[in-house]
C-alpha cells in the first residue's frame, strides 16, 4: 500500500479476495505496491490481518456483504451492496469474473480481474504475473511487515502457556496445508522438532485443519502445541521465531511476510509459482510427487541455516524488534 506524494487525494482502490490465508497473504503484497488508499474485503480475519500488518488501510469481511447483489436484477438504487462498498476510484479483484460488476457497484471507472492461479504451462510466480496484468506494477524490495506490539504481548502469552518461553529461542513448525497431499508426515516433523539443539525451543502451531485430521495430532505429544491461535497471535508468535518450517500453506507466506526465515516444502505445487514472499525464504521441492520422501535430516539442516542466517540479519540490520522479546 503506497499513498501519493502529491497534493492530490490518493486514489481509493476496492481489493476483493475470497481465498485462503496464503492466496490474501500474497495479494497483500501486491496491494502493498499500488499507490493509493486500499479497502481489502476478504474472508474472516484475513482483511484485519492484512490492515494490521500495514499491507492495506481498510477491512471489509466477504461473507457480511449481500454478494449475491452481483448477479441481482434489482436496480442498483434499490441494493444494498453499493452502500456497504462505499465508492471507489479502481477495482482490483480475484473473485472470478465479477470486477466489472463490481466497479458498476461502487462507481469505479476501471476494474482489473485478475487470475487466482496460473494459467496452465505458465512460468513465472503469481504475483509477478498479477504486478504485470496492472500495468505493469514494480513490486518493492522484501521488507518485514511491522507486527503492531499488541500482537507481539498476545503472542508471548500464548507461547508461555505452551512452555515455550518468548525471550529465548525458539522454532515454529506447522505441519499443515489445505491439502493432504501438499503435507509433510506429521511424524517427521515431531522428529524434526526432538532434534532441535537444546538451545531451540521448537513451537508447533495446530490450526484448525489439523484438530479436524485428529490422529496426526497424536504425533506431538509432549511438545509445546499452540492450538488454533488467532491470526493476530500467530503473526506475533512467528514475527519472533528464530526460524519456520511448513508446507505450501496460509501460514508459511504469514511467516515469510513478517521477516521470520523460513523454509517452506513443496511436493506437488511449484515453489517458482507460489512460494513465500519474504526476505528470508528457503524452498525445499520433494523429488516427487509426494512430500515423505523428503529426509528429515535435510530439512532439519535447512532450518538450522536460516536460524543462522537470522542471527546475521539481526546484527547487521540492529534489528532489535526481531529478536525474538516481547516488550
Amino acid at each position: 500500500m503506497n499513498h501519493s506524494t502529491s497534493d492530490s487525494p490518493s486514489r481509493r482502490i476496492l481489493a476483493v479476495h475470497p481465498g485462503a490465508l496464503g492466496d490474501v497473504v500474497l495479494f497483500g503484497h501486491l496491494l502493498r505496491a499500488i499507490d493509493g488508499a486500499v479497502t481489502l474485503v476478504a474472508r474472516g480475519e484475513k482483511a484485519h490481518l492484512l490492515v494490521g500488518l500495514g499491507a492495506c488501510d481498510r477491512a471489509m469481511d466477504f461473507d457480511a456483504l449481500p454478494i449475491h447483489e452481483l448477479m441481482s436484477d434489482t436496480p442498483i438504487g434499490d441494493r444494498a451492496l453499493p452502500g456497504l462498498l462505499g465508492t471507489h476510484d479502481r477495482v482490483v479483484s480475484c473473485f472470478g469474473g465479477n470486477g466489472p460488476r463490481l466497479a458498476t457497484m461502487c462507481g469505479a471507472t476501471d476494474a482489473a480481474v485478475l487470475p487466482v492461479r496460473p494459467p496452465p504451462h505458465a512460468r513465472g510466480h503469481l504475483l509477478d504475473l498479477w504486478a504485470d496484468l496492472l500495468g505493469p506494477t514494480p513490486i518493492p524490495a522484501e521488507h518485514p511487515w511491522p507486527v503492531p506490539r499488541d500482537w507481539r504481548r498476545q503472542a508471548g502469552e500464548a507461547l508461555a502457556a505452551a512452555h515455550v518461553a518468548p525471550d529465548r529461542a525458539y522454532v515454529v513448525l506447522h505441519p499443515g496445508a489445505g491439502s493432504r497431499d501438499k503435507c509433510w508426515p506429521a511424524e517427521k516433523f515431531a522428529t524434526l522438532a526432538r532434534h532441535m539443539p537444546h538451545s531451540i525451543r521448537p513451537a508447533v502451531v495446530l490450526g484448525p485443519v489439523e484438530r479436524e485430521r485428529g490422529p496426526s495430532r497424536e504425533a506431538f505429544a509432549g511438545l509445546p502445541v499452540l492450538d488454533q491461535p488467532s491470526l493476530s497471535t500467530l503473526a506475533g508468535v512467528l514475527s519472533g521465531a528464530h526460524g519456520y518450517v511448513g508446507n505450501d500453506s496460509g501460514v508459511s507466506h504469514l511467516a515469510a511476510a513478517v521477516g521470520t526465515p523460513t523454509v517452506v516444502l513443496f511436493g506437488p505445487t511449484r515453489a517458482e509459482q507460489f512460494a513465500p514472499r519474504g526476505r528470508c525464504v528457503r524452498t525445499i521441492t520433494s523429488p516427487g510427487m509426494s512430500l515423505s520422501v523428503l529426509d528429515d535430516a535435510a530439512v532439519a539442516a535447512t532450518l538450522l541455516a536460516t536460524v543462522r542466517l537470522r542471527d546475521k540479519l539481526c546484527r547487521n540490520l540492529l534489528d532489535v524488534s526481531m529478536m525474538g522479546r516481547y516488550i
